[in-house]
């Protein structure tokens, strides 16, 4: 081999490596050491991305669903010895937020793998591996997202753990020192912390916890509109439902890792959920069945979702809210249908179905969006206010956002916009970057070096979302749906083939194309912005654009006169 010997790089990218001698397995690779790669994303070759079709991505998303139930219960017995003597409903609750997470992070680097092995299978390629007998503690189930599912150590690992199954024989591989790494600390909370946690736990036991948007009174009134009976039959759906015997679609792992899947798993196991002690027997509830709304705070807080999974496992119901963007609207999701849409209800922003998902859908006034109407003040401003979002180099979600060479693109058109703006609205242009998470691209500073007349917005982002003259937006998420019913003048752009949309939210964007608000290109939105950079108020107001804003938020961030709270009690005490 000699010299010709090419080197793939599945973890952090060596320094001085060379763009001859060295591949890399993904973005990633250059994630929070990109000051000493300039150009990367043009000098290195880069492992094709499997999912990049949205049909391969639903599939994917299918087989994520599939091997989440069908590990589950391997999962729940090795962490209770009498677990079948508990409903299946308890582990369920408890444990799919955080297997939903870790198939995710399987079936996605499995599908990479997959492509490398296909795509170089036959070159002179090295591979450096993790070794088996690695060690990774992840304090909470938040942990082992931001640094295991965005983490280059574990990826490495799992990496490694996949491609054993599957070395081409034209393959030579290395196996590196073992790592041990310890993420976040469980740490008790003490003062005004606690106080602060004591309260919050507090308001987590309500039948209805205070969600955003919510003040104190409406929690109350809400959790005594609960305090019946629940009406009819469970809508709930099991879990059973996704896994492989009910839906024919199974992951084509190896069968030496199947047999191993378990073990896998509990290496991201956080120690919070491990240390848990679980109930010797769960009774029917004599008071049952009784519905709660569940927080989403389920996601990330071990034990208040084991107090969720008791709730479950005595025969009550959930329902969940919406708490932001996608739902109603991507081509594919995963943790939201088994988390939320397969409870007994879930409460939605407006739409009445999500096109590919089975779920009890109500549509509702959210209190989150209430009051916003008016509050936007920028008449007279003078600032053009771009929002953006996450730039995670890995692939940890898997519904339908950005791929990682995707999101290269993505920040790439955050400089195409910048670059094509007017001189004189640049100058008025602020940034908000998304908020620092482990494992991304460099975000603000990436921006303003390459655009120094262009500020930082720092501070709330409120404070400037409702004084700024124009919000451009470069992706679908909730600034857009808060934003339009605020009615603030705006303008949008992002690549339709990254965000892939159902076919309902996809008419709603052509609609919002037509009246001139949502472009496809960065130069095209640009070229808007200087356009209406005059009187944005002018055209914004206008009857075509109005129609627009208002038939999206009859659908994705409904509103009604005199406030939510008569269509919460009566849907509420209906359940």
């Amino acid at each position: 081999m000699g010299d010709k010997r090419i080197t793939l790089v599945l973890g952090r990218m060596p320094l001085k490596a060379d763009p001859a001698t060295h591949r890399a397995a993904g973005p990633w690779c250059f994630a929070e050491q990109e000051e000493f790669f300039p150009d990367w994303d043009k000098k290195f070759t880069f492992a094709p991305e499997p999912l990049a079709d949205i049909t391969l991505q639903q599939q994917a998303c299918t087989e994520v669903k599939a091997l989440c139930a069908d590990v589950l219960p391997g999962i729940a017995a090795r962490l209770c010895g009498h677990s079948r003597a508990l409903p299946d409903a308890y582990w369920e609750t408890l444990l799919t937020p955080w297997v939903m997470n870790v198939s995710k992070q399987v079936v996605e680097r499995w599908w990479r793998v997959k492509a490398m092995v296909e795509l170089w299978g036959n070159e002179p390629v090295h591979v450096p591996l993790l070794p088996r007998n690695c060690s990774f503690t992840f304090a909470t189930g938040p942990d082992f997202v931001l640094h295991g599912a965005l983490g280059h150590s574990y990826n490495h690992w799992l990496f490694s753990r996949l491609l054993e199954e599957v070395f081409p024989p034209a393959w030579s591989w290395e196996y590196l020192p073992p790592v041990q790494k310890a993420y976040g600390r469980h740490e008790k909370p003490s003062g005004k912390e606690r106080l602060r946690e004591t309260l919050r736990n507090l308001m987590l036991r309500l039948p209805c916890p205070r969600l955003k948007g919510m003040n104190a009174l409406q929690t109350l009134r809400f959790s005594l509109a609960l305090l019946h009976r629940s009406h009819g039959p469970d809508m709930a759906r099991p879990q059973a439902s996704y896994g492989s015997a009910a839906t024919g679609v199974r992951v084509d792992l190896p069968e030496n890792f199947v047999k191993n899947l378990v073990p896998l798993f509990l290496v991201a196991l956080p120690r919070l959920l491990a240390h848990q002690k679980h109930p010797v027997r769960l009774g029917r509830d004599p008071l049952g069945p009784r519905l709660r709304v569940a927080s989403v705070q389920a996601y990330e807080d071990a034990n208040y979702r084991q107090s969720l999974a008791k709730w479950r496992g005595r025969g009550n119901r959930l329902m969940y809210v919406q708490h932001g963007s996608d739902y109603g609207q991507v081509r594919c999701v995963s943790d939201v249908e088994m988390v939320e849409y397969s409870q007994h209800a879930f409460g939605t922003w407006g739409w009445k179905r999500h096109q590919g998902s089975a779920g009890n859908f109500i549509p509702l006034p959210y209190p989150q969006l209430n009051g916003l109407e008016g509050r936007w003040h920028g008449r007279d401003g003078a600032n053009l206010l771009f929002v953006g979002t996450e730039m995670p180099a890995f692939a940890y979600r898997l519904d339908a956002h950005p791929s990682p060479l995707q999101t290269v693109e993505y920040r790439r058109d955050k400089e195409r916009f910048f670059g094509a703006l007017h001189r004189d609205v640049q100058s008025r242009a602020l940034y908000r970057p998304y908020f620092p998470v482990p494992g991304s691209l460099r975000d603000a500073d990436w921006v303003l070096e390459r655009f120094p007349s262009v500020r930082m917005a720092t501070g709330a982002l409120s404070d400037h979302l409702y004084a700024c003259r124009l919000l451009v937006l470069d992706h679908n998420g909730t600034t857009l749906l808060e934003s339009l019913v605020a009615n603030i003048p705006m303008i949008l752009f992002w690549r339709r083939e990254s965000w892939a949309l159902s076919p309902d939210a996809e008419a709603l964007l052509d609609m919002l194309a037509q009246a001139g608000i949502w472009h496809e290109t960065p130069q095209q939105a640009a070229a808007k912005a200087a356009e209406v950079w005059g009187d944005p108020l002018a055209w914004w107001m206008s009857e075509k654009v109005q129609q627009a804003r208002r038939t999206y938020c009859a659908q994705q961030a409904m509103t009604a006169p005199g406030g939510p709270n008569p269509y919460w009690l009566k849907m509420l005490k209906s359940l």
